[in-house]
């Protein structure tokens, strides 16, 4: 398996992962320096509405929307190409040759997926950081509530991992995995707006914040743990599925 995870690591220096991994973390960026430079009287003004108590609870509950929809596009275009190195190079009869198993091969897809998502949040967590640095925030900077934050969407985007990889791996036209995930992401932010389709697992990105906007303002956000344990299950049960499926499916 080590081998295998090595070897997809040298078809992936040719790709432009490594760009998809900092696009999400350094769009927020950008995004809230400007935001915190150019708007600062209406954001403390909101800050009063919503009872925040430091610069880095309106900072880390107002990244929420932008993540809940960036990521899953992230990880839309992420999986796209990582199944698309074997697609264009018309490899997978070559790879499948080897003398491992189709759901090893599966699965090394998905822990570069899923590793890409871990490394772009550790980038999403040192920016915000930087953020707070180049704004001068003054309270201490809450290293639970940042790192948390920076983890907890890319975790509950676990089940959307393995839908869209699974796709990506088996239709070989990737204008299709992409649209399913673009659309996909759109449906999530509707279905949070839900309080039954909100439990869904496209739902969970963009209500995966440590922060959220309660009755009385920002507060911490207690159904977190309920959306991963839920993401682990359910990205487990699809995972399994879609390697079973890759696994007796002919593939051109």
């Amino acid at each position: 398996m080590k081998k295998l995870i090595l070897s997809d690591r040298v078809k992936m220096k040719r790709t432009p992962l490594k760009w998809v991994v900092l696009l999400i973390p350094m769009v927020v960026l950008a995004y809230e320096i400007v935001n915190f430079s150019y708007r600062s009287a209406y954001i403390k003004q909101q800050m009063n509405v919503f009872h925040a108590d430091t610069m880095w609870s309106y900072l880390i509950w107002d990244n929420s929307f932008l993540l809940g929809l960036g990521v899953p596009l992230g990880i839309t275009l992420a999986a796209s190409i990582i199944a698309n190195v074997e697609h264009q190079a018309n490899s997978w009869k070559q790879t499948l040759s080897m003398p491992i198993s189709r759901i090893q091969v599966y699965v090394s897809k998905f822990i570069w997926l899923f590793g890409s998502s871990i490394i772009s949040a550790l980038i999403f967590a040192i920016s915000m950081v930087a953020i707070g640095k180049i704004l001068n925030f003054e309270s201490d900077i809450p290293w639970r509530d940042v790192w948390g934050d920076s983890l907890s969407v890319y975790l509950t985007a676990i089940p959307f991992m393995s839908v869209q990889l699974w796709i990506s791996m088996l239709i070989k036209n990737q204008a299709f995995s992409i649209t399913i995930g673009s659309v996909s992401t759109m449906m999530g932010l509707f279905m949070a707006m839900n309080q039954t389709t909100r439990w869904l697992p496209w739902a969970f990105p963009v209500q995966a914040s440590t922060i959220m906007l309660g009755e009385s303002g920002l507060t911490n956000n207690l159904e977190l743990s309920a959306f991963l344990v839920l993401s682990f299950m359910q990205g487990f049960v699809i995972l399994l599925a879609g390697a079973i499926h890759f696994a007796k499916k002919d593939v051109q």
